[in-house]
Order: structure tokens, then sequence, then C-alpha cells
């Protein structure tokens, strides 16, 4: 029995990312998703992020997908549910609508001013749906500030009034000063508005100060209105972490769960080809007795998925630690410049990336002497020279991952993942298995793409160690 099957790491699992949209005019592109909407209804999670897909999951283990119709909404999108139709919009896009979460959604619009004319400037739009069903549209500028307006409920395009700046940028919060180390306080990109009701509290979040630094993160300003006054919420900002392979949680949704649980869903940074370069994660957050939203964690350690244990916040952590980090490999061969200790240095800017001849690279990383239960690992791959217009497209990178417990040379390896045969594309790969005590692990990368070379951004094992057992 696998007992640790419906567990996740972030970034998440999702299949097919999306080429980044500027990546199409560079000769080398890259991958992205980011900006998560997410929409939590009957059992079902559906997330749509930048880039032009919708994904939905009932367990966060196994996924599903398809393109968008439109396809091409902008960045940012945001689902809302109002009136029984699905409403969604991206930064200067049309207001679209649909009556099933997947869609199609068909356009009823662009969002007009009370005088008629067109809302300019309206990028990461959130719409928001209150009880009474009012309707709100909350939006960034790209100026340092945030702007919120009272949508006509019934005809959901139409402004009732003249947008209003509900919060700007403060030099005095540290956090939202550009730059990766907070250091200038002239300018931030404020952006990502999301509006949450909990027991009748309002959280406008947002992200700032730019997607680009490790310090990215999110806010939340809070009121007792959908249009406030709102107030600085003393927690901020209450997802942070700007080191490792999760790093820079911002621009994201808070979403009701299971259990009464409050999920916060966030971009990561790696920024590397772009700074658009981006993946998605997730964790539990709570309301403290301030009434204000905490995160406890970015965590980069498997979790407990949604709605497997009563209360995530505190019972989410497995047990599970990262038994390979930094760990010396060795590998079969190296490109230049790409050492094989790149795939465990827990840092996404380096990568190991075997040479061009070797056409079964394999790499070999130490555990412990003593020995580690083993079950599950993470693989961030690099598909290196992606690029649309020479033909060198994504797909899947085959590969098998086996464990032994000893250092001898004759030593008997145990398959412990096997995506020999794999037919998906997944960019981020995260597997559990049943549990296997072990001194090394070995990944054999045994296909990719024709134009595409293969790249370890970072490989993940995880398990634990009872002391009992080497009693």
């Amino acid at each position: 029995m696998n007992k640790y099957e419906k567990t996740y790491a972030n970034p998440i699992v999702l299949p097919d990312y999306p080429l980044g949209r500027e990546g199409l005019e560079d000769e080398f592109n890259w991958r992205e998703t980011a900006d998560p909407s997410v929409l939590y209804e009957d059992g079902i999670w559906y997330l749509y992020p930048s880039c032009g897909m919708v994904y939905w999951t009932e367990d966060f283990v196994n996924w599903k997908h398809e393109r968008m119709e439109p396809y091409d909404m902008g960045y940012a999108p945001t689902i809302v549910k109002h009136k029984g139709k699905y409403y969604i919009c991206g930064s200067l896009s049309d207001l679209f609508m649909a009556d099933n979460p997947k869609g199609p959604f068909k356009s009823v619009g662009y969002f007009k001013l009370p005088d008629g004319s067109k809302l300019p400037r309206c990028y990461d739009p959130m719409v928001f749906s209150d009880d009474d069903d009012r309707l709100y549209l909350y939006y960034s500028t790209g100026e340092p500030l945030m702007l919120a307006v009272e949508l006509d409920s019934d005809n959901p395009t139409q402004l009732l009034a003249v947008p209003e700046v509900v919060f700007r940028f403060d030099p005095a919060h540290k956090w939202e000063r550009a730059g990766e180390y907070n250091e200038d306080g002239r300018m931030c990109a404020m952006e990502g508005p999301w509006m949450y009701k909990k027991n009748g509290t309002y959280y406008l979040t947002y992200a700032a100060p730019a997607t680009e630094y490790s310090t990215y993160a999110m806010g939340a300003y809070k009121g007792k209105g959908p249009l406030g006054p709102f107030e600085y919420m003393k927690t901020n900002p209450f997802t942070f972490k700007n080191s490792g392979l999760v790093r820079g949680p911002g621009h994201g949704c808070i979403v009701d769960g299971p259990n009464d649980s409050i999920w916060a869903f966030y971009t990561t940074t790696i920024c590397y080809l772009s700074h658009l370069e981006r993946r998605i994660g997730f964790d539990p957050i709570y309301i403290n007795e301030d009434g204000d939203l905490v995160c406890p964690e970015v965590s980069e350690n498997p979790r407990w998925a949604p709605g497997t244990v009563e209360d995530p916040v505190h019972n989410s952590d497995t047990g599970l630690v990262c038994v390979t980090g930094r760990r010396r490999a060795v590998a079969s061969s190296c490109a230049p410049g790409r050492d094989a200790l790149y795939a465990t240095d827990e840092d996404l800017m380096s990568w190991w990336q075997p040479a061009d001849d070797d056409k079964c690279p394999t790499l070999e990383i130490p555990i412990a002497p003593w020995g580690m239960n083993c079950c599950a690992m993470r693989i961030l791959w690099r598909d290196v020279d992606l690029s649309l217009q020479h033909g060198n497209l994504p797909g899947p990178i085959k590969y098998k991952l086996e464990i032994c417990d000893t250092f001898k040379e004759d030593c008997h390896w145990t398959t412990v993942v096997d995506r020999s045969e794999s037919t998906e594309d997944l960019i981020v790969d995260y597997r559990t298995f049943e549990a296997v005590r072990g001194n090394r692990v070995r990944l054999t990368i045994l296909g990719w793409p024709e134009g595409i070379k293969p790249g370890v951004m970072n490989i993940s094992v995880f398990g634990w160690w009872s002391p009992e057992e080497n009693a």
C-alpha cells in the first residue's frame, strides 16, 4: 500500500506547461504557469493560470486539462460564479461568460465606465460576487496602487461609478519595495488583487514588489465592506519565502476547501530565461485571533492534499524530508558548466545537463551510510533549447528511478519509479511509491523530445529515518 499517494509537493505537477508568450518572439522559449485563479466546486478544483489553460482535479494527484476557448485572454485570468453563470477575464481582455467552469466562454463585452467609454489599463482584474449578488471589480493599472468599483449585477461589464483607489504602495512596508532585497523604496509593482470574504470580513489580497524577485509575496488589506475602508494587515506579507526551490510566492488567490479549510495558491519564481518564467504552489492558511490571514509555511516537502486531513494547518506535514538535498551527485557525463552537483544544490538558476553524446545519461546520488526509508520523489526538469521557431517542441522526458541499500558495486537496484513509456509532458514531476530503504538513488534518462537537451534543475527524494530500525 502506498501510504503517501494523496500528497503533493510544490511546485505542483501540471501537465503540458504552455510556452511563455514573450518567448514566442525569442530564439529560445521557456515554460510558465502563473497567476492562479482557483474555483472549488462540488469536490473539484478548477485552476486557471496565465497562458490559456484550465486544469481540474479532485485529489491533486490526477489532473485533467484543456485549452481555454477562447485561448488568449491575456495574463492573470480570474474566474467567478455569479447568478449561475461563470465569468472570466484577464488583463486588458473582454469579460467572458460560460455555463460551466470549463467553458467554452463567449465574450459579453469590455468593461465600460458610466459614460460608456472603455475602462482603460485594466490589469489583473478580479471580479467578486458577494453573498447578496452584488458584483465588484478590483484591478491594477501598472501604477503602484489598487482600484475598486461596483459593477451592475445584471450587466457585469457596466461600472456603476468611477473606480476609486482603495490603497497605494507604501515604502514603509519594506516587503513592497522593488528589488531582490527590497532595496528600492521608490517603486513597486502592486498587482494581482483577489477578494476573499470570511465571517463578514473582506480581505483584498495583492502581490508585490514584482514577479521576477525572490521577495515577491502576497499581502492583504481587510475591511468590513467590499469597497473598504481597508486597513493594512499586521501579518503582511502572509506568504513570504525568498530562497530555495519554492521562492517568491506572490500573485495568487485564497479559496475555501473541504472541512472548513482555507488555501492560498500562489506564483513561484524561477526567472532564469525570462522574468516571466514561473511555476505554481499552494499551502493551507488560517485566520488568527486578530482576524489576519496567516500562512504557517510556504512548503517544499510533501504535504497532505486538501481533504485528506481534518486540520491541514496543523496536520498537513507528512513527516517526509528531502534525503538527497545538497548531496554530491555523480553523473555519467556533464555538459560544460552543467555539473552533476547542480541537480541537488536546491538552486533553480543552475542545472545538471549530460553531454550531447550521452545517449543514456545517469545520475547517482548518495543518501546516508545508515540508510533512509524513501517513498517519494520530485524532479524539476529543464528542457534546454526549447524553440518553437526551430521546431524543438516540448514533450515527455522518459526516465526511471532506482534505489539500492548498499554502497557495494554489485548491489541490487530496485526500480521505484518507471516512466520509460511515459507520454506525459511534465516539466515538474512528483511521484510517490511504496517505501524502500536505501543508501543511494540512481536516475536514468531514457528518452527526450527531438532537438531538446534534458536538464535536471533539481531532483529530490523524500523519506524518513526510524532509530528503532537501526537498534
